[in-house]
């Protein structure tokens, strides 16, 4: 059953579809999470409810949509909502029975609405990947570290797992000369960025007393997931510059939110992204170039009259970010310093397999929560530990094939995909970061596939030309 024959059987669904695809819709799901996350503060376990009604709307809209883009904002909302429960394995668990619905509509959605499955051109790459993962540890781990809960979640979800939404994505997912996959995947990253800005500011007004007594940023245990959230993001803000400069106030913003977080990936690698943005933006587009450069003196001559308050107030991400470098936290060492070095002993003793991904031996460095795993926290070093040489080459493999795809064609949308996946992956150097499934992965082998969609389809040439338009003028 192709998607036309689907749509005339179903024409009375075509009002819903265009209603949950369109902005309106968008601003409800907004809505609905800001209003979940704000009751959070006051009623720890309304988060539950707010699980299930995501839960539920994806599933409606599985079996309702053709459509797959209109689930990737409900269900990265949700993400964002959940990284603020921390150690919450055992709350959680008692909603398993929500994979019944969830799993249930995307069996109803792939079948009903099925497509001829494509491999995708990144399909060997994902799959020598798939097979590091897989059998990383052999030799090294026993048997029930890989079958366990845990170890199935983080191997099938960073291996075949992902390789099988890589090859559901590139078959359903489509770019027609009515629809962008470039436009409807910008909306949905610029709305997550908008999304995170609003969970730090009710953050603060919700800690303002701290704010003041402190004269500082204040502790918040998401800084690293939300940063990375910020720096999927921020690139597409810039991005939205090709159309409307002033969206450039909007990646200023997100960059700003970074800082509050206290996060120190967030504040070197958020740091250099939005640098890349900036100059990217100030070398494309020549007409405001002046009032960009004009802006960016403004900012700096102030900032210097602002140095001594800027340090006072976010002085101690700073103070860690030099124990990071220096290798210390008062007398003792770095714990990640110490599992970087941990990283390469486990590497000399399995360094075809590596020592597995589920690998419990670490934990005397740094005591993961419940069904977490006991990261490196450095993704190079993830490798090497966990898969050795035969994870180096299949990770290596991947890590060329996304960039060829991505440098295939040089539009802006596609500078856009690689600025927000490398920083991404510089973020992956001191967090887990990309091997976390959900959400980081998957958006990851998402931006992948729109990327290669895009590419046949010829779409963003529009972006192109506007700027050589204004170029000529």
């Amino acid at each position: 059953m192709d998607s036309s024959v689907t749509k005339e059987k179903l024409p009375s669904l075509k009002p819903l579809r265009d209603f949950v695809s369109g902005k309106w819709f968008d601003l409800i799901v907004f809505l609905l999470a800001g209003t979940v996350y704000i009751c959070s503060f006051f009623e720890y376990n309304v988060v539950i409810p707010g699980l299930i009604a995501f839960c539920f709307l994806i599933s409606f809209l599985l079996i309702v949509c053709e459509d797959l883009m209109t689930t990737t904002l409900p269900f990265l909302l949700l993400a964002m909502m959940l990284i603020k429960c921390y150690d919450s394995y055992s709350t959680f668990i008692g909603y398993v029975w929500l994979a019944i619905p969830v799993v249930g509509s995307l069996l109803f959605h792939f079948i009903f609405y099925r497509q001829k499955l494509k491999m995708g051109k990144c399909f060997w790459a994902i799959f020598a990947a798939s097979v590091a993962t897989t059998i990383g540890g052999i030799g090294y781990l026993p048997w029930q570290n890989f079958i366990s809960l845990t170890g199935f979640y983080y191997i099938f979800g960073c291996g075949f797992g992902m390789l099988l939404v890589y090859v559901l994505l590139s078959s359903y997912l489509k770019a027609t000369d009515e629809y962008s996959l470039s436009d409807k995947l910008t909306r949905i990253m610029v709305i997550v960025g908008l999304f995170g800005v609003f969970m730090i500011v009710t953050y603060y007004l919700y800690n303002l007393d701290t704010v003041f007594a402190k004269r500082g940023i204040i502790y918040m245990q998401m800084r690293n997931n939300l940063s990375t959230f910020f720096m999927f993001s921020m690139p597409f803000a810039f991005y939205k510059t090709a159309k409307n400069p002033y969206y450039s106030f909007l990646g200023l913003l997100f960059f700003f939110c970074i800082l509050l977080t206290g996060s120190r990936g967030g504040l070197i690698f958020g740091g250099i992204e939005f640098f890349i943005c900036v100059a990217f933006v100030v070398g494309i587009d020549k007409k405001h170039r002046i009032p960009y450069l004009s802006i960016i003196i403004v900012i700096l001559t102030v900032s210097m009259f602002f140095v001594q308050d800027f340090y006072h107030f976010f002085g101690h991400t700073f103070d860690r970010v030099i124990s990071l470098i220096m290798g210390l936290h008062g007398n003792e060492q770095e714990i990640r310093v110490r599992l970087f070095k941990r990283a390469i002993i486990d590497f000399k003793s399995s360094p075809i397999f590596g020592t597995g991904l589920t690998n419990p031996m670490n934990r005397d460095i740094h005591h993961s929560t419940k069904f977490a795993l006991c990261w490196y926290h450095c993704e190079p070093l993830q490798i090497i530990g966990s898969f050795g040489i035969i994870g180096v080459l299949g990770y290596g493999y991947q890590f060329i094939k996304r960039l060829k795809i991505i440098l295939k064609r040089t539009t802006i949308f596609n500078i856009t995909i690689f600025v927000s996946y490398i920083a991404v992956e510089l973020m992956s150097l001191v967090n887990p970061g990309v091997f976390c499934p959900v959400p980081y992965l998957f958006l990851v082998t998402m931006f992948i596939v729109i990327v290669e969609k895009c590419n046949e389809k010829g779409e963003n040439e529009e972006i192109e030309i506007y700027h050589k338009k204004r170029r000529i003028k």
